[in-house]
């Protein structure tokens, strides 16, 4: 992968994970249980494998056209 390749990669993975983040937020902002906890963790772990996803297609995608 090109610098310039990378550099947008990690910024499409920041901006999608910041998204993610806002909607898991919302989500479990009041709770007080252990198991509510542990969903967020788990959340944000899948919100993390997704940023990373979509920013690796994105990246396909502003390279094919």
């Amino acid at each position: 992968m090109k610098k310039e390749s990378r550099i947008f990669f990690i910024f499409f993975v920041v901006i999608y994970f910041i998204i993610f983040a806002k909607g898991i937020d919302l989500i479990f902002r009041n709770t007080l249980s252990l198991f509510t906890d542990l969903m967020a963790l788990v959340s944000y772990f899948i919100a993390i494998i997704t940023s990373l996803i979509l920013a690796d297609f994105t990246i396909k995608k502003i390279k094919k056209n």
